[in-house]
């Protein structure tokens, strides 16, 4: 059963015409260093956790849901919707290219040796420099692209746990372009739920080669400081793109909130958990899942049957 299917019922919050109304636009701006959402997009819909608002009349689990337990149910980021086949080619082919270039530069040195020093000494310390550039990059870059593509995890996901009113969210760490050996893929982070302020955004994406342009949508997790509610602690992407409008990513937040607040389903009737044929999840630390509880099949996570 895909998302397709699934689009029934109706929006029951207006779009949003104006700026960031509750956060801290220019700080969350400076802390993201414009890669993120709050102060740089504008909010297509204003979305809270705690303000028993419904968003949409039609709740859905929307294939995203990866494990459901007694207490909390685990969320697929957006990571997980995405293809990185395209980075793949495009990063590791002229990695590979630089590192071949160097090897062919290293080549002719051996070949030419003192004769080329002292006949060519112009060409000789050009191909030199030459080498050593493409080997730096080559190896520096294939790095790079290793560790986001193979090491990485498959998904960066989200834990909802209904019982400690906990969020854990898991954050990506770019790896270092010049410290090829090190490795440090995520990092954890725990925020409150009654911290969580959702936004859905409108973005304009260009499609690889720049063969078209089309506007999507993404569902954003933003979450407060705990000291300063207006100042931004994190931004996470959950779920989905959608395309056209917002109308699914907001079926995805009703039934999180539905799921949080009034006890609702972990997952929606007959569907299954969703799956990688590659790659692996990162394991959250042990105190976020001991307060998960018991790991639930997914006849145990459907709505239990009306009577």
């Amino acid at each position: 059963m895909n998302r397709s299917t699934k689009r029934h019922g109706k929006v029951l919050i207006e779009e949003w015409e104006g700026e960031e109304p509750f956060f801290d636009a220019d700080f969350a701006k400076k802390r993201s260093k414009g890669a993120g959402q709050v102060g740089v997009a504008q909010p297509r819909r204003i979305l809270d956790s705690t303000d028993g608002v419904h968003v949409h009349s039609g709740p859905s689990s929307s294939d995203v849901v990866l494990a459901a337990y007694d207490n909390g149910i685990l969320i697929s980021g957006l990571r997980g919707s995405a293809s990185l086949s395209l980075l793949a080619w495009f990063g590791f082919l002229p990695a590979l290219g630089l590192v071949a270039t160097s090897f062919y530069g290293a080549s002719i040195l051996l070949k030419g040796g003192w004769e080329l020093l002292a006949q060519e000494p112009g060409v000789a310390i050009c191909v030199v420099f030459g080498v050593l550039f493409a080997a730096l990059f080559g190896v520096s870059g294939f790095s790079v692209l290793f560790r986001i593509l193979v090491m990485m995890p498959s998904d960066f996901p989200v834990i909802f746990n209904r019982k400690t009113k906990d969020v854990w969210v898991t954050v990506p760490t770019m790896p270092s372009f010049f410290r090829i050996f090190e490795f440090q893929p995520v990092r954890f982070e725990r925020h409150s739920w009654e911290s969580l302020k959702p936004r859905t955004y409108r973005i304009f994406e260009v499609t690889p080669g720049i063969s078209s342009a089309r506007w999507a949508y993404i569902l954003t997790l933003v979450f407060g400081q705990e000291d300063d509610p207006r100042k931004v602690a994190c931004e996470m992407n959950i779920g989905f793109k959608g395309w056209g409008d917002d109308f699914e990513l907001l079926q995805l937040w009703g039934h999180i909130r539905r799921y949080m607040n009034d006890g609702g389903p972990a997952l929606d009737q007959g569907e299954k958990f969703k799956t990688f044929s590659t790659g692996r999840l990162p394991k959250f630390p042990d105190e976020a899942m001991a307060a998960l509880g018991r790991k639930l099949s997914e006849s145990e996570a459907w709505p239990a049957p009306r009577r």
